[in-house]
C-alpha cells in the first residue's frame, strides 16, 4: 500500500467514526494525516466537519479556511466555512463565500440550498433566495433537503402553506428525518393545526433526535406559549434532555439559575399567549401561576419581577404594573420594554407629569435608543409641549439611522401631534427607502383614513403590504376601509379571514365588532357581527338604529358605493317607513342620473384627493 493509499484509508475509517459520533477517535486519525500533509484535502475537509459537529467553531471556521487556501478551486471549504459563518450571524461574509462556490461549480445542490438559505436572511433579497431554492429543486429533485431550504425561505416570509406544502415534499422523500419533522411541526404549530405539529413532533421524538434537535422542539413549544395539548410532548422533551419541566410552577425550586431559565420560558410563552388559540386562556393561566411560584420562590429575582410587571401591563393592572416597575428602575433593573409599560401605565391613569419623568429616565438609561426618544417625544405631544415633542421626534430620527421601525416610531410623534402633512411626508421619506416596511405603510394608510378621511389612498397603501397578516388585525382593517367604500364582497372575505387567522391578535375581533356596530350594521354583515361578538364573549351586541344607517348611507355615497347605500336606505325604511329622509335619498340613489339627483349626490361625493401621491 502507498503512503497515499495508507493516508485515504486512515481518512475513511475517520469519517466512519465520524457517523457514529465518535469524535474523540476520529479526531487523532485526521490529525495524524495533516502532520503527514499539512495540505491533505481528505484530511481538512473531515477535519472541519468534525470540529463542526463538535460545537468547536473557531477551529471549525479555521480548519474550513485552510482548505480554500490549498484547494481554491474546490467548493468545500467554501460550503463549510459558509455553513459555519451562517451558524454565527455572519451573512455577508457566508454570502461571499457563496457566490464564489457557485463560480466554481454553478449546479451544486448544497451550494445552492445554503445560499437560498442565507439570502432568505434578507428581506430585500427574498425572491433570488426562493428563485436559488427552486434551482436546487431542479438539480436535486429527490433531495428533501431541496424542498426542506425553499421552505425555510418561506418560513422568512410568514408564507405558512407554502411552508408547509414544501416541507410536505421534503418529508414524503425522507419520512424519518427528524430535522424535516421537527421543522414540519413548526410550520404546522404556525398554522394552527395542533393535532398535525403533535404527531410531528412526536414522531420526531421516538426518533431519538439529536439533543440540539430536542431542544428546537423545546424552544417552538414554549415560544408557542406551550399549548395545552402538547405539554406531553414538552415533558417528553424535558425528558430527552434530562432536564427539568420549567413549564410546570415549582420545578425550579429556589435554584437561581433555573428560576431565571424559568423566568425565560415564562415570558416567551406570556408573548405567544396574547393571541386568541384555543388553548391561550390556559396558557395565559399557567404563566401567572408560574410569575406567582417564581415571585414566592425569590420575591428579589429581576426577571421574575420583570414577568409580573409585563404581565400586569397586558391586564390593564396599572397600579399593579408601576408597584412592580418603579423599584426596578430604582436599582437600575428596568429592560426598555419596562419603562415602555410603566410609560403607557402612566398614559392610561392620565398621570403624564409622571409618565414624561419616567420616559426621561428611560432616554438617561438607554441614550442611544431612538424609541426611547420617541417614547419621551409621545408624552410630550399628549402633554401639549409641542416644539419639545418636534425637538424629540428630530433627535429620535438622528437616532435610528436607517432603522425603518425606528423611524417610523419617530414618525409617529408627529401623528400625535396631529401634524399630519409633517407625519405623512415622514412616512413617505421611510418608503422611499423601504418601500415594503409593513408598519409604516399601516401607519400612513391609518393616516390617511382617519386624518384625512381618504379611505381608497388607504386601501391602496395596505394592499402594497407583502407580509403575511399574521395576527388578523391588519385584515380586519382593510375590511373595515372596504365596508365604507362599499366594496362589501371584499369587505366580508376580509373580515371571515381575520376572525379565521391561526394566530389572531386580540384586538381582531373587538376591532370587527367596532367598525360594524358604528354603521349599524348593514343586514348583510349582521351574522358576521353576532360571530364576533359570540367569539369576543362580552354579552349581547349593540342594538342597530337608524343613526348608524344613515351614517353608513352618507358615508357610501361620500365613495360612490350608490347600490349599497340603496340597500342601507331600504334597512331604514325597514325600520321607520315613514322616514322623509331615507324616503328622499332612495329616490336619489335610485336614479344617479337624475339632474337634481346627481346634483345632491355631488355634494355629499368626495374625489380622491391623493390619488397622484400614491
Amino acid at each position: 500500500m502507498t503512503d497515499e493509499d495508507a493516508l485515504r484509508a486512515t481518512v475513511e475509517r475517520a469519517a466512519a467514526l465520524i457517523r457514529l459520533e465518535r469524535y474523540a477517535e476520529a479526531e487523532p486519525m485526521l490529525r495524524r494525516v495533516l502532520a503527514s500533509e499539512p495540505g491533505h484535502y481528505g484530511g481538512l475537509a473531515n477535519l472541519a466537519w468534525l470540529l463542526d459537529l463538535a460545537d468547536r467553531l473557531d477551529e471549525a471556521l479555521e480548519t474550513a479556511r485552510q482548505l480554500i487556501t490549498h484547494w481554491p478551486n474546490e467548493t468545500e471549504g467554501f460550503y463549510r466555512a459558509a455553513l459555519i459563518l451562517k451558524q454565527g450571524k455572519e451573512l455577508d461574509e457566508a454570502l461571499a463565500l457563496l457566490e464564489r462556490a457557485l463560480q466554481i461549480e454553478p449546479d451544486e445542490g448544497r451550494i445552492l440550498r445554503l445560499c437560498a438559505q442565507v439570502l432568505g436572511k434578507y428581506p430585500g433579497r427574498r425572491v433570488e433566495a426562493l428563485a436559488m431554492a427552486d434551482r436546487a429543486i431542479e438539480v436535486d429533485p429527490q433531495v428533501g433537503d431541496s424542498f426542506q431550504a425553499r421552505a425555510m425561505v418561506l418560513v422568512d416570509e410568514y408564507r405558512w402553506r407554502e411552508a408547509e406544502t414544501a416541507m410536505a415534499e421534503a418529508l414524503r422523500l425522507e419520512p424519518m428525518n427528524t430535522t424535516f419533522l421537527v421543522q414540519a411541526g413548526i410550520v404546522k404549530l404556525r398554522l394552527g393545526a395542533i393535532d398535525r405539529a403533535r404527531d410531528a413532533f412526536t414522531s420526531a421524538l421516538r426518533l431519538k433526535p439529536k439533543p440540539y434537535r430536542v431542544r428546537e422542539v423545546l424552544d417552538t413549544l414554549e415560544t408557542n406559549g406551550l399549548p395545552a395539548p402538547l405539554l406531553d410532548v414538552y415533558t417528553l422533551g424535558c425528558q430527552a434532555l434530562d432536564i427539568p419541566d420549567l413549564g410546570t410552577p415549582g420545578t425550579a425550586g429556589t435554584d437561581p439559575e433555573l428560576l431565571r431559565k424559568q423566568a425565560r420560558i415564562a415570558g416567551s410563552m406570556w408573548r405567544a399567549a396574547v393571541y386568541n388559540h384555543a388553548w391561550s386562556k390556559d396558557s395565559r393561566d399557567r404563566c401567572r401561576e408560574l410569575a406567582s411560584a417564581l415571585m414566592a420562590a425569590d420575591p428579589t429575582l429581576p426577571p421574575a419581577r420583570l414577568l409580573a410587571a409585563e404581565i400586569a401591563s397586558d391586564d390593564d393592572r396599572y397600579e399593579d404594573l408601576l408597584a412592580l416597575a418603579e423599584p426596578l428602575i430604582a436599582e437600575g433593573e428596568a429592560t426598555r420594554d419596562l419603562f415602555r409599560w410603566a410609560v403607557y401605565g402612566l398614559e392610561h391613569l392620565d398621570r403624564l407629569d409622571e409618565a414624561l419623568e419616567i420616559a426621561a429616565e428611560g432616554c438617561r438609561r438607554f441614550p442611544d435608543s431612538s424609541e426611547s426618544v420617541s417614547l419621551k417625544g409621545r408624552i410630550l405631544a399628549e402633554l401639549g409641549r409641542r416644539e419639545e415633542a418636534v425637538a424629540a421626534a428630530e433627535r429620535a430620527v438622528e437616532l435610528a439611522g436607517d432603522d425603518p421601525g425606528a423611524l417610523t416610531s419617530a414618525a409617529n410623534v408627529y401623528k400625535r401631534l396631529k401634524m399630519n402633512d409633517e407625519a405623512k411626508e415622514a412616512y413617505k421619506a421611510i418608503l422611499r427607502v423601504a418601500p415594503k416596511q409593513t408598519t409604516t405603510l399601516f401607519q400612513l394608510g391609518s393616516l390617511y383614513m382617519l386624518a384625512y378621511q381618504d379611505h381608497r389612498a388607504a386601501e391602496r397603501l395596505i394592499q402594497r403590504i407583502e407580509l403575511p397578516d399574521v395576527g388578523g388585525d391588519r385584515t380586519a382593517v382593510l375590511g373595515q376601509i372596504r365596508f365604507q367604500l362599499g366594496k362589501w364582497d371584499q369587505a366580508m372575505a376580509d373580515f371571515e379571514k381575520a376572525l379565521a387567522t391561526p394566530m389572531r391578535d386580540p384586538v381582531t375581533v373587538p376591532g370587527i365588532i367596532i367598525g360594524l356596530q358604528l354603521f349599524g350594521p348593514p343586514k348583510r354583515f349582521q351574522p358576521l357581527l353576532d360571530k364576533s361578538v359570540e367569539i369576543r364573549a362580552a354579552g349581547p351586541g349593540e342594538p342597530v338604529t337608524i343613526d348608524k344607517l344613515r351614517l353608513a348611507a352618507f358615508t357610501l355615497i361620500k365613495y360612490g358605493a350608490l347600490a349599497e347605500a340603496q340597500e342601507v336606505l331600504a334597512q331604514i325604511l325597514e325600520l321607520d317607513p315613514e322616514n322623509h329622509e331615507a324616503t328622499i335619498m332612495a329616490k336619489v340613489v335610485a336614479d344617479p342620473d337624475e339632474p337634481e339627483h346627481a346634483e345632491a349626490i355631488a355634494v355629499v361625493f368626495t374625489p380622491d384627493p391623493h390619488d397622484d401621491e400614491l
